[in-house]
C-alpha cells in the first residue's frame, strides 16, 4: 500500500472504530473553504470533530503529537464554518485518533485522544 492508501484504510478504520462504540459517523473528509475536517461523528447531543494521524511505525512517537499549532488552528477554522453552515447550535468537541497500522500486523492499534484544543487567538497562537 502507498502513503495515501494507508492514509484511506486507517480513516475507514477510525469511523469503524467510532460506529462499534456507539456513535454516528455524520460525515467523512468534508472540504471546506477554511479546510478539511475528517471526520465528524456524533454521540447523544455532542458533535465530535476527528482529526485521523497514521504511522506506519510505532518508533517515530505517537501519532497525535503531529498536530501542531498551525493544524489546530486549520481545525478550529473548518469547524467554525461547518458549525455555521450547519446551523448547529449544540455541545461539540476534539477528538484525535492516532492509528498505528504496521504492516505486519492485520489490523491497525487505534486510540482516541480528547484534545483539548483552544481557539487560537488573533495572532494565530
Amino acid at each position: 500500500m502507498d502513503r495515501q492508501e494507508v492514509g484511506a484504510a486507517a480513516e475507514h478504520a477510525v469511523a469503524q472504530w467510532f460506529e462499534c462504540r456507539g456513535f454516528v459517523v455524520i460525515a467523512r473528509n468534508v472540504r471546506l473553504q477554511r479546510g478539511e475536517l475528517d471526520l465528524i461523528v456524533r454521540r447523544g447531543g455532542t458533535l465530535w470533530f476527528v482529526e485521523s494521524k497514521c504511522r506506519t511505525r510505532a518508533d517515530v512517537g505517537p501519532p497525535h503529537r503531529a498536530v501542531d499549532r498551525r493544524k489546530v488552528a486549520a481545525l478550529w477554522a473548518a469547524a467554525r464554518e461547518y458549525l455555521y453552515r450547519t446551523r448547529h447550535t449544540g455541545s461539540f468537541g476534539f477528538l484525535v485518533a492516532s492509528v498505528i497500522w504496521d504492516p505486519r500486523r492485520s489490523s491497525p492499534i487505534i486510540a482516541v485522544v480528547r484534545w483539548p484544543f483552544s481557539p487560537p487567538n488573533r495572532c494565530g497562537r
